[in-house]
């Protein structure tokens, strides 16, 4: 323990931590925009050849695979060529020891002629979901890309026009070296509900003037009568109490809208309607709304009429259903392949056993056991796939809510996820190996094998 933290590495620990404590308090937090599904590039970047759009869990895959290619690369070389040969140290060495470790685990679980097959694909896809899930401990996974506006395109079937549509999303404002950031401490409000919010202040302020010079009506009928003055004279059109209660709903309205101001958020994006009453919605000052832009630029003052969000480059693939059914897929099929290379065509007797129908009373207990198979093996897909979803897709939410609200120590975060990551991707392989070795077995053989020791 004392030999890791001598030398150099102290340094490094004390500048990383230096370094996050510098972030978490000048640079403000990046709100992500959470969806289940991968989010398409912008437009431009097509997969070459082909009209597909990429996504980010694309990329992440891509990355994976060539991380996957390197490493391999990596321990060939490092392997000793001959037996009398001494190992290298360091990293091979753990990787060796690992290897040989899951080798064994995986031996005693599905041993027996096929296990070289089986041992293959548990170590794949082992190593191709435990890179997808460490994917989320990596800087600027989900949280670096794109600045894009969040709006989207609507037909309206009565009108026969499309039109552009805003969603939730934030502000966005420049930064250093001219990088657009999304502020996270302004959600977006478009213009017509600012407009909107300004004009319900002035009819509250109005009905405020109102109840005032009522309740002061009230009070001099009461005064009159209470004197049996018989003369009730004239009732003022304004007071100064009316206009105190007019002009305290106004400036209530216009603190709510400097604490957005001091936050660094955008006010005021049309004359505000006791100020100009002609253009409630005017957006640009020229006295016209120019409706929602689809693309504006961020630096223009178009930005300020669509909501932003954060498109990540690279987002991890384990949290995009595309990749785990995908994985899931495979496992099924090599499922079957090795129960058709173990047992030939009498594989299919586990899902179709109708040789004891009319042999024996418990022949339908057969046919049913083996359709319940058939829909195990199916439901299996669904499993291996949501599970890995599920749990991956939950870890990101958690580093995300945890980086924003603890950005300076968020460790302990990224350690629990370091170790889920860990145990899923053993969870997936395994189950993988397990069901490929039960594949192997055949159960008819094993009933007729009980009844001849049975005799």
């Amino acid at each position: 323990m004392n030999s890791f933290w001598n030398g150099k590495r102290r340094f490094i620990a004390l500048l990383m931590f230096l370094s996050g404590v510098f972030v978490a308090l000048r640079v403000p937090p990046v709100i992500p925009f959470i969806q289940l599904p991968g989010e398409k590039y912008p437009a431009g970047y097509d997969i070459p050849f082909l009209d597909i759009r990429l996504t980010n869990t694309f990329v992440g895959s891509v990355i994976v695979w060539i991380v996957l290619l390197l490493f391999a690369v990596y321990v060939s070389r490092r392997r000793p060529q001959a037996g009398n040969e001494v190992p290298p140290g360091g990293f091979y060495n753990m990787f060796e020891a690992l290897f040989e470790g899951l080798m064994n685990f995986v031996g005693g679980i599905a041993g027996g002629r096929h296990f070289r097959l089986i041992f293959n694909m548990f170590m794949t896809i082992f190593l191709i979901v435990l890179m997808a899930n460490w994917m989320e401990l990596v800087p600027g996974v989900d949280t670096v890309g794109f600045i894009h506006p969040h709006v989207k395109e609507k037909y309206d079937a009565e009108k026969d026009e499309v039109k552009v549509v805003t969603t939730d999303g934030y502000e966005i404002y420049q930064g250093f070296l001219g990088i657009s950031y999304v502020n996270g401490q302004c959600d977006w409000v478009s213009p017509a509900d600012e407009a909107a919010a300004d004009q319900a202040a002035l009819a509250n302020a109005e009905a405020a003037r109102a109840a005032a010079l009522d309740d002061q009506r009230q009070a001099a009928a009461q005064a009159r009568y209470d004197a049996a003055h018989g003369d009730h004279g004239e009732i003022a059109a304004d007071s100064d109490e009316a206009s105190a209660a007019y002009d305290e709903v106004l400036a209530a309205r216009e603190a709510e809208k400097q604490a957005r101001e001091d936050r660094g958020c955008y006010t005021d994006a049309g004359p505000v309607p006791w100020a100009m009453d002609d253009h409630a919605d005017d957006a640009h000052g020229d006295g016209e709304y120019h409706g929602i832009p689809l693309h504006p630029d961020p630096s223009s003052e178009e930005a300020k009429l669509v909501p932003w969000v954060v498109l990540p480059f690279v987002r991890v693939p384990s949290t995009d259903l595309n990749m785990t059914l995908s994985i899931a897929l495979i496992a099924f099929v090599m499922i079957q392949y090795i129960g058709f290379k173990a047992l030939g065509i009498g594989y299919l007797t586990k899902f179709f056993n109708f040789a004891t129908l009319f042999k024996s009373p418990l022949g339908g207990i057969d046919v049913a056991v083996g359709l319940l198979e058939l829909i195990g093996d199916f439901a299996k897909i669904l499993s291996f796939s949501f599970r890995l979803l599920g749990n991956i897709f939950a870890g990101s939410i958690l580093l995300f809510v945890m980086s924003f609200l603890v950005p300076i120590l968020p460790w302990p975060f990224f350690i629990l996820e370091f170790f889920v990551g860990v145990i899923q991707a053993l969870v997936f392989a395994l189950l993988t190996a397990i069901f490929m070795n039960l594949a192997t077995v055949s159960h008819h053989h094993d009933d007729e094998h009980d009844h001849a020791e049975a005799h």
